[in-house]
């Protein structure tokens, strides 16, 4: 690459303009000439260097392709990019170079007192060689050692917004005051972009390092949700089960689980809390925790809600609240004997695929009233019927018109598919839902479970 002029190109307009008032026509032209050229010269190296930099995103290869590129375009042999760090006063050079040889210099080193003026000033400094060795002799420079001691030294700062970051310096081995007005100028902008560049890159390693220790963090957080619910469903003669559950992030807010008590009696929980995502899935395990541990003192279903509502609204401090099932299972009779708070009711089918109508009263959420209201009620699994519990992910979930899929399109899979297991009914009715929904996200957690009665 041609090395761009030391003579600004507005020293060229300027004299150019002076042999036009003299009448030297030709000379103006020429100069005119000169002036279109360096101008031309110099916008194509600034974008071709904007032009490289909008590609890189490592921060290295942004150092080396404007190391590069200074080295080719200035009367310099030696070209250094330093980083600065204000707390230890310390400067690391990522790119140095001299007479063509990289210099591999891979430890922070105290700051020099040219760079230590730039960073001060926040402008460019320029010395020479009497200068140069004044400051090597009163120790406020150093000669990195294998490298020549310059005859002009000049450098920039690297700001973003009014705080220096670095230093980049060019150095003459050769000549004194080597470097011109425009040189500086040129520097200058050449440095801007660069250093607008670093800044974005930065911010796009860190922001990539927070999704990552994000997404590391959400996973064992789904892992951890993952291992709350139960591990394997329940195994009775004359049962099945089967369960589903899909959050609609990483981890949610649904939830079931199994409680085993004796031979002939199982607890069956399945829960929904209001929100989604990870404030969900801690309200969540919350509840799931003291369900368990109040289950664990009582056999009666109400009481055991009305417990964990009184713990919830102590230690509710997201203003969250869960709608849920609890039952009790009696494998003898198939009879449900559930306290519901606020869920969706359970379908009931006989063996024929007919709906069992289920009576309803009033059922209020755990978490928002102190009396709350639960509504308690039996209902049997016939011979050969079966039981769905589910959340509303299942019946509100919307296609693209935002019409919900609603209670029959349930009904209409459950029996066309009640011969199935409890497990592939699960999916049959997962598989539906994403069907109807089409193109549309599916923006609720799911969840059901089975019971079926063989």
């Amino acid at each position: 690459m041609a090395r761009i002029s030391s003579i600004n190109a507005d020293e060229l307009q300027a004299a150019a303009g002076k042999a036009e008032a003299a009448g030297d026509w030709k000379t103006a032209a020429e100069l005119y000439a000169r002036c279109a050229t360096e101008r031309a010269e110099m916008l194509a190296l600034i974008n071709s260097v904007q032009e490289g930099l909008s590609s890189k995103l490592e921060m290295q290869a942004i150092y080396n392709l404007v190391g590069d590129k200074l080295r080719d375009t200035f009367n310099a042999q030696v070209v250094m990019i330093s980083q600065y760090d204000p707390l230890t006063r310390r400067v690391y050079h990522h790119y140095a170079i001299e007479n063509g040889e990289h210099l591999n210099i891979n430890q922070w080193l105290p700051i020099d007192s040219s760079r230590a003026t730039i960073i001060r000033t926040k402008k460019p400094f320029m010395i020479n060689l009497q200068e140069i060795l004044k400051a090597v002799e009163e120790g406020r420079m150093k000669v990195i050692p294998g490298t020549q001691l310059p005859k002009t030294w000049l450098g920039v700062p690297m700001l973003v917004g009014n705080t220096a970051r670095g230093v980049v310096s060019l150095q003459n081995l050769d000549e004194e005051n080597a470097f011109s007005q425009a040189d500086i100028d040129l520097l200058m902008t050449l440095t801007n972009s660069m250093t607008l560049s670093l800044e974005n890159a930065r911010l796009f390693n860190r922001t990539e390092r927070l999704l990552w220790v994000l997404e590391s963090e959400m996973e064992l957080a789904r892992k951890t949700q993952k291992s709350i619910l139960p591990a394997r469903r329940p195994r009775k003669n004359g049962y099945d089960f089967g369960s589903l559950i899909m959050p609609a992030r990483a981890v949610g807010g649904d939830f079931y689980d199994f409680i085993p008590f004796n031979d002939h009696q199982l607890g069956i929980v399945i829960g929904d809390v209001s929100d989604k995502g990870l404030p969900a899935a801690l309200f969540m395990a919350l509840t799931f925790s003291l369900l368990r541990a109040e289950c664990e003192k009582s056999s009666d279903p109400r009481q055991v809600l009305q417990l964990v509502n009184r713990y919830l609204l102590k230690m509710n401090a997201m203003n969250m609240f869960v709608t849920l099932i609890y039952c009790l299972l009696d494998y003898n009779t198939g009879v449900l004997t559930y306290a519901r708070a606020g869920h969706v009711l359970p379908i009931v089918l006989d063996a024929k695929g007919r709906k069992v109508n289920i009576p309803m009263d009033v059922g209020q959420p755990l978490g928002l009233f102190e009396d709350v209201r639960l509504d308690l009620q039996q209902v049997q699994i016939p011979p050969g019927g079966l039981a769905l519990f589910y959340t509303d992910g299942l019946n509100e979930a919307g296609d693209e018109s935002g019409r919900e899929f609603g209670v029959m399109r349930i009904m209409k899979v459950l029996q066309e598919q009640r011969s199935e297991t409890g497990k592939v009914i699960c999916k049959h009715l997962w598989d539906a839902v994403q069907d109807y929904c089409g193109g549309s996200i599916h923006k609720d957690d799911f969840a059901t479970l089975v019971i079926k009665r063989l």
